[in-house]
């Protein structure tokens, strides 16, 4: 379930008042995803997605994921394109939260997927990441070799049970990948959520 902030009456003529795209006459919430809430929006007959960032979400980053997905999109990258608000911004808040209304993209997810689909999935991702090139955007990766042994700390002792000293062996693992990590390797932006519920074929 991923509609986890509801939304009344109020909130819709607020999201209204914000945007200059006329009135709200559908919302319907979407049930896939595990993070944050989401929502497509009708206004008029134009369709949009309304995510509002749950708790995980660091608000500090949605700026970058924004300036990205706008460069992207003017690139000619078939992602969604932020649109901004009445005051110029593509942020703003409801229910105490920050969100964002993005453009709609047609498409559908695959439950399985064939050579076919991932030969395209990889050459569209190329794509992505030598368009990403272009875009001067720069943000740390929260989820690099350096952050695993935290990670592994969070990790409660019970995982002990699936295999004897299974937390200490991951530990282990950590320590030897990061002394071993290569040096100098090519930077850039990438996709770092590809999942099969992140790509849509048309």
């Amino acid at each position: 379930m991923a509609v986890f902030t509801k939304i009344n009456s109020k909130d819709i003529k607020k999201i209204e008042n914000i945007f200059n795209l006329g009135s709200i006459n559908q919302i319907k919430g979407i049930k896939k995803g595990i993070e944050n809430t989401n929502y497509i929006v009708k206004f008029n007959s134009t369709k949009f997605i309304l995510t509002i960032f749950e708790k995980r979400v660091k608000t500090k980053d949605l700026p970058f994921f924004m300036k990205l997905m706008s460069g992207l999109s003017n690139l000619n990258i078939n992602c969604p394109r932020p649109i901004k608000t009445k005051k110029n911004s593509y942020l703003f808040n409801i229910k105490k939260k920050k969100a964002c209304l993005v453009s709609f993209l047609q498409g559908n997810d695959k439950k399985n997927l064939t050579s076919r689909d991932c030969y395209i999935l990889g050459k569209n991702i190329a794509i992505l990441h030598r368009a990403s090139k272009r875009l001067n955007l720069y943000r740390k990766n929260s989820l690099d070799v350096k952050s695993w042994s935290k990670l592994n700390k969070k990790i409660d002792k019970r995982i002990n049970k699936l295999s004897k000293n299974f937390k200490n062996i991951i530990e282990e693992n950590i320590y030897n990948i990061e002394k071993n990590w290569p040096k100098n390797l090519p930077k850039g932006v990438i996709h770092a959520d590809l999942f099969i519920d992140n790509i849509f074929f048309f």
